[in-house]
């Protein structure tokens, strides 16, 4: 329904008389918008004068002020104050403060209330009539209804009307960078930029102190940044009543002997001077630019270090110069020589900062041999890695070829570090290794050779026309012609030589080298490829500069020298055997162990693995621990076990093969013999009596009349011998299962030599005979190589038992693992690195050499990571 309005001459209603009575207006509001608009209005006005007071402070806090000159300081001073003002000044002379209106006004505005609905309310009616009042007091109603809650808006200053070139940007941006740089000190170089300083030239800088020491390069250690810090100068004692004053503490500084320092001071107009324990006068610095001085010097001593300028203190701290320690180094245990006459020499040493050499010193006993040179021998050791603090190792030396093999000596070792401060053990006195040689013509050379490294000028006569008399027999060295060659070649030169001084050594070598070949055949010169290729490679692993590539080539060489001296070591013994030699038998240990091709195998692989992880200090466990194992090698005899009755019939029946070939040469003899007395008298061939009457001069019984065998009896012989021979052919059976091919011919030779001298023709039973006797050496020999082969392919089951060699640990395998019954690992003492590890490793290198390659890496990473490289 419509409102009627109100007729003229009523009275107006309560209710709106209450409202209009009711309003408020909102001082606080309009307080605050009042302060809007100063703010909007004095940033127009005073916008230039801020400028410049931020670009007074980018300039204070930059320390730009300080360094013009006082004169020109106090003038920037003057005109940054001037035109501050003056920009002030202008500003305000155009500031129009806001009334109260403007207040009303601006907060209608940020309420978003139209037609002034704030004025409408403060303002009173013009008209007094009944009618004029009521319609006022609805218009005064409406406009409360239409207000709603009262706001006010944040300042609105458009700077950029005023500043068209946005110098604002530039001076904030200045001053921020400038707040940055100054933020350590800016209440100084706040003070500075307002005191200028009237001293001729320009204000100098405060004295900084940068100083480093940098150890030793031997020690290892990074260099030392050390942070000045001063300590009070005066040492008067405070005041009774006087409040401890909390110092600091200053940290000692631990200083390698020898350590370089380097000390910089930047700042101050006096030299500073380097002061060490309080002294009056220290080595003064260096000026090297204007207000830079520098100084390096060494520290060999001194309990504080002080640098000093100008009387102040800029930085003091007390110091322990640590001197150089000399290496320990002792015997793991004492030296002790191998079965292969080698010296084996094991050590652990260590050293505070590194070790650079280590090594044995050989000195003759006061009971050697007075002729010999007393001259002490130096035997340098590997020390695994550069420069370790610790190192173990064990090396095995051959110095049988030294004349003072088999003399008493004393044994100490010397360990040395970088700056040659020297650590020795405890010495040992032992008879140095001595080979013994036991083919009599091997003996004789190496007695001819130590007696002439002994006396050379007195002996060489006399050796060189026994070396001329050895030769002169060579069915005494198997007729070898190298050994001939090398007799007759060392005798001649012995006699031609001069000066003999340059023969000496050239001529003992090849002698001694002779003696080995006969001794040992080629077992001696695998021998020492071997020993060489060990330590070839032991050298390459403990030197970080080489390449894995040429530690590749140094496992191959190692693989194949050892290959070659396993198979030496077999012809050797096989050659032996065919000729009968049948070296002594040494019984072997109930728990030792054997050693194949397969597990030698099998650890150089492991070898190639531990050095392609990087894992080179495995690496060199594990082939210190294969050194000693070849070293341990027992090698050119059989090993009869105690209580094994198929190694004891073994042996027996190369014992019977043996008997039969001496017993069937023994028969050819007095047939031969029987063959020259029944064709005496006789026309024959001059050659074949030629032969007879050899043969007649050998034998031990004469002519048949003097005691001859009958060919009946022969035949007689000749048959047990044929019987025994199928007696052990039957046990080669039973025991190997192939019997060698050469036995069966004999035993047909044998056949028909019985044929022969049954029907007493001893003459045509000699060509039997002699076929009989080769086929025995035959098959003796393919005999000893097939039990040789069969054992080293010996089946999983047990450990292997071939004549290769044996291992005489207490129960273990060649790394000192002990072994099931099985031949199997079950576990050890010694850590090798497990196959995961070994894999884990691998990822670490690659990742290192990945990030080694990155050009975008920093450099101080890069360096680091190429440094852990090296390592590897």
């Amino acid at each position: 329904m419509p409102e009627t309005p109100p007729q003229a001459g009523d009275s107006p209603t309560p209710e709106l008389s209450r409202q209009a009575v009711a309003f408020r207006e909102p001082v606080l509001r309009r307080g605050l918008a009042g302060l809007v608009l100063w703010y909007e209005r004095l940033g127009p006005a005073l916008w230039q004068a801020a400028l410049c007071l931020g670009a007074f402070l980018a300039l204070a806090f930059f320390d730009v002020l300080p360094a013009i000159g006082g004169w020109a300081h106090l003038a920037v001073l003057i005109l940054f104050v001037v035109a501050a003002v003056a920009l002030a000044r202008r500003g305000l002379a155009r500031l129009r403060a806001p009334t109260i209106g403007d207040s009303r006004r601006r907060l209608e505005e940020d309420s978003g209330l139209d037609h002034r609905p704030l004025t409408t309310l403060m303002d009173k009616p013009a008209a007094s009539d009944p009618a004029g009042l009521d319609l006022w007091r609805r218009h005064v109603a409406r406009t409360l209804a239409s207000i709603g809650r009262w706001r006010v808006g944040p300042p609105r200053v458009f700077l950029a009307a005023y500043d068209r070139f946005a110098l604002r940007a530039g001076v904030l941006l200045v001053l921020g960078v400038s707040i940055v740089v100054g933020w350590g000190d800016w209440a100084p170089r706040f003070q500075r930029a307002l005191m200028p300083a009237f001293a001729s030239g320009p204000a100098p800088l405060p004295p900084a102190l940068d100083l480093y020491i940098t150890p030793p390069e031997y020690t290892g250690l990074p260099p030392l940044y050390v942070q000045a810090q001063a300590t009070p100068a005066s040492t008067d004692a405070p005041p009774p009543d006087a409040a401890p004053a909390e110092v600091p503490p200053v940290e000692t500084l631990s200083v390698p002997v020898g350590s370089a320092v380097l000390a910089r001071v930047t700042g101050g107009q006096e030299s500073p001077e380097l002061v060490l324990d309080d002294a009056e006068t220290g080595l003064a610095f260096e000026q090297v630019a204007e207000g830079q001085f520098a100084l390096e010097t060494e520290l060999r001593e001194g309990r504080s270090l002080a640098v000093r300028q100008g009387g102040e203190a800029l930085g003091q701290w007390p110091i322990v110069v640590v001197p150089d320690t000399a290496p320990e180094i002792d015997f793991d245990e004492p030296p002790s020589p191998t079965p292969r006459s080698a010296l084996r020499i094991g050590y652990h040493a260590a050293d505070d900062y590194g070790l650079a050499e280590v090594s044995a010193v050989i000195e003759l006993a006061e009971t050697a041999a007075e002729a010999l040179e007393r001259t002490p021998m130096r035997v340098v050791l590997p020390v695994p890695g550069h420069r370790p603090r610790e190192a173990a190792s064990v090396v095995f030396e051959d110095l049988t070829p030294h004349p003072w093999a088999g003399q008493p000596v004393t044994i100490r070792l010397e360990a040395t570090d970088a700056l040659g401060a020297v650590g020795v053990s405890e010495t040992i006195e032992m008879d140095l290794p001595e080979r013994a040689f036991q083919h009599p013509v091997a003996r004789a050379i190496v007695e001819q050779r130590r007696e002439l490294l002994i006396d050379p000028e007195a002996s060489h006569e006399i050796v060189a026309e026994t070396l001329s008399a050895l030769s002169a027999r060579p069915d005494r060295f198997y007729d070898d012609r190298v050994v001939f060659l090398a007799l007759r070649t060392t005798s001649r030169r012995l006699m031609l030589a001069d000066p003999l001084a340059d023969a000496v050594e050239p001529v003992a070598k090849a002698l001694w080298e002779t003696a080995l070949r006969i001794e040992d055949g080629e077992v001696s010169l695998a021998e020492s490829a071997l020993r060489d290729a060990q330590q070839a490679l032991m050298e390459a692993l403990a030197d970080e500069t080489v390449t894995d590539e040429e530690i590749r080539r140094l496992i191959e060489e190692l693989r194949q020298a050892m290959n070659e001296y396993l198979d030496a070591m077999r012809d050797r013994l096989a050659e032996q055997m065919a000729r009968g030699e049948m070296p002594e038998m040494m019984p072997l240990p109930p728990d030792a162990q054997m050693v194949d091709r397969d597990m030698l195998d099998q650890l150089m692989d492991q070898l190639s693995e531990l050095n392609e992880s990087g894992a080179r200090d495995a690496a060199r466990e594990l082939l210190s621990q294969l050194q000693q194992m070849m070293e341990n090698l027992q090698a050119g005899q059989p090993m009869m076990t105690p209580g094994d009755p198929s190694q004891q019939a073994l042996n027996e029946l190369l014992q019977s093969l043996e008997d039969l070939a001496r017993a069937q040469q023994e028969l050819l003899d007095q047939t031969m013999r029987n063959s020259q007395q029944g064709q005496q008298g006789q026309e024959g061939q001059p050659g074949q009596q030629g032969q007879q009457g050899q043969q007649g001069q050998q034998g031990q019984q004469g002519q048949q009349g003097q005691g001859g065998m009958s060919p009946g009896d022969a035949a007689g012989i000749q048959e047990a011998l044929r019987r025994a021979l199928g007696d052990v052919m039957r046990q080669m059976g039973e025991m190997a299962g192939d019997i060698p091919a050469p036995l069966g011919r004999a035993e047909q030779s044998m056949r028909q030599s019985q044929n022969a001298l049954q029907d007493g023709q001893p003459g045509q039973s000699l060509g039997p005979q002699t076929e009989a006797i080769d086929q025995l050496q035959q098959g003796l020999q393919q005999f000893v190589e097939q039990m040789m082969e069969g054992q080293n392919n010996e089946a999983a089951g047990g450990p292997s038992q071939g004549p290769l060699g044996r291992m005489t640990p207490d129960g273990r395998d060649p790394l000192g693992r002990e072994r099931t019954n099985n031949g199997g690992v079950v576990g050890g003492d010694v850590e090798l690195p497990s196959q995961p590890d070994i894999q884990r490793s691998r990822q670490i290198l690659d990742e290192l050499r990945r990030r080694a390659g990155e050009s975008t890496r920093p450099a101080l990473e890069r360096d680091f990571i190429d440094r852990l490289l090296r390592r590897f």
